[in-house]
């Protein structure tokens, strides 16, 4: 009877709104409030608002229909690369990734070529003469290094790329004031070379995902205020398109860039406005042939649209997990962290039936998770799938001397409805092998009351109260997956030292080698799998939809929230 409840109650949360995303590592969505933007209006490039004679209307040949326009600024592209289809359109990056994410070797994008040195000590890039922003100003390899400089000053900076930019030689000298740069940084005509003082793994990865954007109308702009900047109401990049028109909640225009050195496109981009992957008007859209080229995570979307002519809607299996993260610092009165036995962590795995929960709410479009990781290359063999088993998670339970009247306190961050659902799910499980929850919203200061760290990483106590924070990670690299775990790392409120943990997980960040890294990942995969020091729930994939306006060109497919060589300058649309 209780697989058949779950299913029923799935059915209605197909129907309700997709889970936000949790983009590039970022506990929290983006806030987008007027007060977030610094008061900013929806005054517009164009001047007002309301429909315009330029608009596109639907079907209209040579344009295409996208969504993620801008509802109050565009966003900076230095938080969530790839998230809004402006910032992989209007931005260029100094090298190419491929559909993998993988850095393309040879030619680059702004770089002509570049060179990595075999410890990775040294990164050297050729900028191609001639690049031009969309004002008509020349790219210099002095921008290359103030973009990087100011980068590290602001608050928008995604993970990873500061975890590249702070392994510089002298980037904490510059950081803390003491240096007017970064020595590592040197500058030779169009030549840029970089220096690290430490390994960078992902030091060719940032520079796929990293754009570009232009001192002259940014350099006054108080870094800590950046999102905030006049620039982002109608910004000036290097990518094969530049911004046309913008009506602030309306629609965006981006039209082609006839100085980007890789062609100019033939067609221009019509953006509807919504949040970079939760669109409430992405079925309505679709089917009214104002959608043609966008990506969901809602599943309700895809079975909404299932049959309509022209379109085709692709499964694209990304790093996006769903997981628990699971508190095991002691309390603040110095009471041990309910959940610091590993046997009581494992017990939560084998009395949640995923199989049952996902099928009831994806219909077998995500999957069960055994590691942060998904599966695929990057993850080891052998791993334990904590298959559905109330009667070892019992057992489990009695040997960790589990007392039933302890209330675990569960909070989440997301407000639709699937989220309370789920919510409710878990705890009925979890209520059947002897484990109270108490689940609720939180609001406010996300960032203090779920990812403040304690000032003791080692002995705490906790500086959050909540035992286990329902969220999500979307990972640009497998480090922005595991980083967070180790001693002292800034929004580790979570695990406290544990020195095999830290171990493993510097010997991911030893060596910039591919094959080097994937194999210290997958004993650090087996170490996560066993300890359970987080949860991991389920893997989400992305749906990407086209439709047969895209006539050429759409050769290759990869995660749409992220930059890679897509090719977009020559796609053929009807």
């Amino acid at each position: 009877m209780r697989k058949r409840k779950i299913l029923s109650l799935g059915l209605a949360l197909v129907m309700a709104v997709s889970l936000a995303a949790c983009g590039s590592g970022n506990p929290a969505p983006a806030d987008t409030s007027s007060a977030a933007a610094g008061g900013q209006t929806n005054e517009t490039a164009s001047g007002g608002e309301g429909a315009s004679a330029d608009a596109a209307a639907p079907g209209e040949s040579g344009v295409l229909y996208s969504n993620g326009g801008p509802s109050e600024f565009f966003e900076t592209p230095w938080l969530n690369p790839g998230t809004y289809m402006y910032n992989k359109a209007l931005y260029s990056h100094l090298i190419f990734a491929d559909e993998n994410l993988a850095p393309v070797s040879g030619e680059g994008d702004l770089a002509q070529s570049y060179e990595m040195s075999d410890d990775g000590s040294t990164l050297t890039f050729t900028l191609r003469d001639g690049i031009t922003w969309h004002d008509g100003e020349p790219i210099t390899g002095e921008e290359v290094q103030w973009n990087i400089e100011y980068s590290l000053k602001t608050t928008v900076l995604n993970s990873v790329f500061r975890s590249t930019f702070e392994a510089l030689e002298g980037a904490a000298a510059y950081v803390d004031g003491s240096a007017e740069h970064i020595s590592g940084i040197t500058v030779d005509g169009n030549k840029v070379t970089l220096n690290f003082e430490k390994v960078a793994p992902d030091a060719l990865l940032t520079f796929t995902q990293f754009a570009l954007l232009p001192k002259k109308h940014l350099q006054d702009t108080d870094p800590i205020s950046l999102q905030q900047a006049k620039y982002f109401q109608s910004p000036i990049g290097s990518g094969p398109f530049m911004v046309g028109e913008v009506q602030m909640n309306n629609y965006t225009i981006l039209k082609p860039f006839e100085g980007y050195w890789g062609g100019a496109p033939s067609f221009t981009i019509h953006l509807n406005p919504s949040a970079g992957d939760s669109d409430a008007n992405f079925v309505t859209n679709a089917k009214a042939g104002r959608l043609d080229y966008a990506y969901t995570k809602n599943i309700a979307d895809v079975k909404a649209l299932e049959g309509t002519p022209g379109l085709t809607i692709d499964t694209v299996n990304v790093r996006y997990t769903r997981l628990l993260y699971l508190n095991k610092f002691n309390k603040e009165d110095g009471s041990p962290a309910p959940l610091a036995d590993e046997r009581v962590r494992q017990a939560i795995a084998y009395a949640l039936d995923m199989d049952a929960i996902l099928e009831g709410i994806f219909e077998g479009a995500a999957l069960p998770a055994n590691s942060l990781t998904p599966d695929g290359a990057d993850k080891v063999d052998g791993l334990n799938d904590y298959a559905y088993d109330p009667e070892k998670a019992k057992t489990l339970l009695a040997e960790a001397n589990w007392d039933p009247n302890t209330e675990l306190d569960v909070v989440y961050y997301y407000t639709d409805q699937m989220t309370q659902d789920l919510m409710a799910i878990i705890q009925q499980y979890l209520s059947e092998v002897g484990i109270k929850i108490n689940a609720h919203l939180v609001e406010g200061d996300l960032a203090t009351i779920l990812w403040k760290a304690p000032e003791d990483p080692v002995n705490g106590p906790s500086a959050v109260t909540w035992d286990m924070c329902y969220a999500a990670n979307a990972a640009l690299s497998l480090h922005e997956y595991y980083d967070r775990y180790a001693t002292g790392y800034s929004i580790n409120s979570h695990t406290p030292s544990d020195p095999k943990l830290d171990e493993l997980i510097a010997a991911t960040n030893a060596s910039v080698d591919a094959e080097v890294q994937k194999k210290a990942f997958f004993e650090l995969q087996k170490y996560e799998n066993e300890t359970l020091f987080e949860l991991p729930l389920y893997y989400q994939p992305i749906f990407l939809l086209h439709s047969d306006k895209i006539e050429s060109g759409l050769d290759k497919i990869g995660n749409p929230q992220f930059n890679y060589n897509w090719n977009i300058q020559n796609w053929k649309i009807k």
